[in-house]
């Protein structure tokens, strides 16, 4: 018997000595990865099996959907404790979440403080900084001294998501400086913070991106980061926790974009319809069905080509496969070099010219491949250098469209990713056979 099916039995049975010596076994993330594997009934009675600790580490480890469920089929004095001690983004992040119902329904449960720190979370866009900070934070008056500090950071330490810094702040609110726990215990006591706090704090904009909150806590290796509003008023936080998060989400939203698909499908495969999930593909394989009719229309006007040389048909899956894999190459690269801002985007041309070379490499190779091979087949000397050709400019045309796309659509302002699978894919089809068509031609005299 699996431990999934002991734990079913032990709730079947209400053995709940014996479900507590299993769930003993278990950090807080499985236990709440079986929680989603459970029927609703069944997760609610794990759930209200657990310790309340436990019960606390879990529920921020389940997804919010099922959290939203077990927060209004326990107890409503138990659901007020738990999601009262929950982080405040944490609990913000729910309710980006949910519907105006049950947004109201949570909000419901909490204290009159809460309420306003969670609504001013909520003013900021979900994948900004402000969006994902907790107001959760430890910031001191710049003219504290140290023992006063320590001293009250004992009793601050509950509430913070993190203690590992400590900010400071001048009469305004204003951030000045930082102070790690380490130089704050090794101070002297009757010292100012002013007197040994870093001055040169890193910090981002409430309005910032999540992508760049992401990039500054992996770039310099930092436990949270502090954000502050235009006037260099402190916030909040963000935790490496939350950065974590951000960049799993963004990969997720990266490849399903690539892919043509919605980035929302990464968090309810299992909870929409499959026609709301076909609509919101719908429009880039319309994209595609539009790029192949016109490719369609291209072969027509070259019938005459392919009717007096039919082999010419032999090698139109080869061109366009070979392109459209060598474009979204390119395009992932492109992507993926935005995300993690490793992409110098200064200068479009030499970022579109790296990218050429490599085609043109690639192509060149694959190009007197083919041509061989053609040639081999068909004996037809002509015909191998047309497709060679034609193999050669398709791949340099991929490599330099897969990187010149996202590019453009980053320094316009848009999400790279959206246009550049399915898009890069349809343009290459149409110029590919294009050229290919016109090349044989050309040199076949046809």
């Amino acid at each position: 018997m699996s431990q999934i099916e002991q734990i079913q039995a032990a709730l079947e049975e209400k053995n709940y000595d014996q479900l507590n010596s299993i769930l003993e076994q278990y950090h807080p993330v499985d236990i709440a990865q079986i929680i989603e594997e459970l029927s609703e009934d069944e997760s609610i009675n794990l759930f209200s099996a657990l310790e309340f600790d436990a019960a606390l580490q879990v529920l921020e480890e389940i997804d919010s959907h099922r959290k939203y469920f077990i927060l209004t089929n326990v107890e409503h004095s138990y659901a007020r404790k738990l999601i009262r001690e929950m982080p405040v983004d944490d609990v913000a992040d729910l309710l980006g979440d949910l519907e105006d119902q049950e947004k109201r329904r949570i909000l419901s449960l909490l204290g009159e403080n809460k309420q306003t720190d969670l609504i001013d979370l909520l003013a900021y866009a979900k994948n900004s900084a402000g969006g994902r900070m907790t107001t959760e934070y430890v910031a001191f008056p710049k003219e504290e001294r140290a023992k006063d500090v320590l001293n009250k950071l004992a009793e601050m330490a509950i509430d913070a998501e993190t203690i590992y810094y400590v900010y400071a702040v001048d009469s305004q609110g204003r951030l000045v400086g930082v102070v790690s726990l380490r130089d704050l215990i090794l101070a002297p006591e009757e010292t100012p913070i002013e007197d040994f706090m870093q001055t040169d704090v890193k910090k981002v904009n409430a309005l910032q991106d999540q992508e760049e909150v992401a990039r500054l806590i992996k770039k310099y290796g930092f436990l949270a980061l502090p954000v502050v509003d235009d006037d260099d008023v402190l916030l909040g936080i963000v935790t490496v926790d939350d950065a974590m998060t951000v960049v799993e989400e963004e990969t997720t939203e990266d490849i399903l974009k690539l892919s043509g698909s919605n980035a929302d499908e990464r968090i309810d495969v299992g909870e929409v319809s499959p026609w709301a999930r076909a609509k919101r593909r719908l429009p880039w394989i319309l994209l595609a069905i539009a790029g192949e009719i016109i490719s369609g229309r291209v072969i027509d006007d070259f019938s005459a080509a392919l009717q007096t040389i039919v082999a010419l048909s032999f090698f139109i899956p080869v061109l366009m496969d070979m392109g459209g894999n060598v474009g979204t190459q390119s395009a992932a690269i492109m992507v993926r070099g935005l995300a993690t801002g490793e992409m110098n985007t200064s200068s479009i041309a030499k970022n579109v010219l790296r990218e050429a070379t490599v085609g043109i490499i690639l192509g060149i190779a694959n190009g007197f491949l083919v041509a061989a091979i053609t040639y081999t087949w068909q004996g037809e000397m002509l015909l191998g250098v047309v497709v060679g050709l034609a193999m050669i400019f398709n791949l340099t045309l991929a490599a330099m469209l897969g990187a010149f796309i996202p590019l453009v659509w980053y320094k316009l302002g848009h999400d790279p990713a959206v246009a550049s699978g399915p898009l890069v894919t349809s343009i290459l089809d149409i110029v590919g056979l294009f050229v290919y068509f016109s090349t044989a031609t050309w040199i076949l005299k046809l």
